[in-house]
């Protein structure tokens, strides 16, 4: 499959197919935000796949979500995310001839998801698998992402199946504030995302002027001169879920609504221009390292 994307292109993340609390109870509900021509990018997390008993459910949801893409007319490409690191080869996209990169986000903590229960195994093993990598384990990017994913595979089972049971509403929201420092670490975690997000172009994508991840679940767009950091959410509750569209030099950014039991495109949110890197004229170093 190509790795090139075609506008419009949207961009999604963080659908939890399967999951107990995943607002979508099947992909054929997503059909209306899929229709037209172009590509969709599902940027991780996309469907339950950690443990064997949610993989297969997720595998299956997923290539559900593939046909409805299919048959919307959008061509689909699926990013690895920390729940489903081996739905694909593909851990980062490079779009708009460089100008903007499109991760998950996993990789932004050593600890994979600082706020989880095993936060310290997380943090522990994926040390142990970067130093692994050799000297150049921490510089290199390709090594970098594939070891946020090593991580999860090898402590996929700390977790129970997502899949299993009811966690919704208020269960959720109690679920999320135990132990009595989780809340505090997840509020860390969206506070530290867009300085986090700068500092992983800067090193590693340095003329990158957008990021686009998920995996902390709180949407929003950030200015980090000279970049714009944006997180597009997730499908479960509170907080809701964003879309990014990138078409003819420009990033929409849009709220997604619930009617009538479907997803459907909401209001536009914010709208930026994209500069692609060919056109150009002058790049100035940045300073700081």
């Amino acid at each position: 499959m190509s790795l090139t994307p075609t506008e419009p292109i949207l961009i999604l993340s963080d659908l939890h197919l399967g999951h107990r609390a995943s607002r979508i109870k099947h992909p054929d509900q997503l059909a209306r935000i899929l229709r037209g021509p172009g590509s969709v990018i599902f940027n991780g997390d996309t469907a339950e796949m950690r443990t064997p008993e949610d993989r297969q459910v997720g595998r299956k949801l997923a290539a559900d979500l593939a046909r409805v893409c299919h048959q919307a007319g959008r061509k689909a490409f699926f990013v690895n995310g920390n729940h489903d690191p081996t739905v694909s080869a593909i851990n980062h996209l490079d779009l708009a001839e460089g100008a903007i990169l499109v991760t998950h986000g996993d990789i932004l903590f050593l600890g994979v998801a600082p706020w989880s229960r095993d936060a310290g195994r997380y943090l522990k093993k994926h040390r142990q698998i970067l130093d692994g990598l050799g000297p150049d384990g921490y510089i290199d990017f390709e090594k970098r992402l594939l070891a946020s994913k090593r991580t999860s595979i090898e402590l996929q089972m700390l977790e129970e199946p997502l899949t299993r049971g009811r966690s919704r509403g208020f269960g959720l929201l109690i679920r999320n504030c135990w132990p009595p420092w989780r809340p505090l670490m997840i509020i860390k975690a969206w506070h530290e995302v867009p300085e986090r997000g700068a500092y992983l172009a800067r090193i590693f994508r340095p003329l990158a002027k957008f990021v686009i991840v998920g995996h902390t679940h709180c949407p929003g767009a950030w200015k980090v001169p000279p970049r714009v950091i944006i997180n597009t959410g997730s499908f479960v509750p509170y907080f809701g879920a964003r879309a990014a569209i990138i078409e003819s030099g420009r990033i929409e950014l849009r709220r997604i609504d619930f009617q009538q039991s479907h997803f459907v495109m909401g209001k536009l949110l914010r709208n930026f221009a994209v500069e692609p890197l060919s056109r150009q004229t002058a790049t100035t170093p940045e300073k700081g390292g």
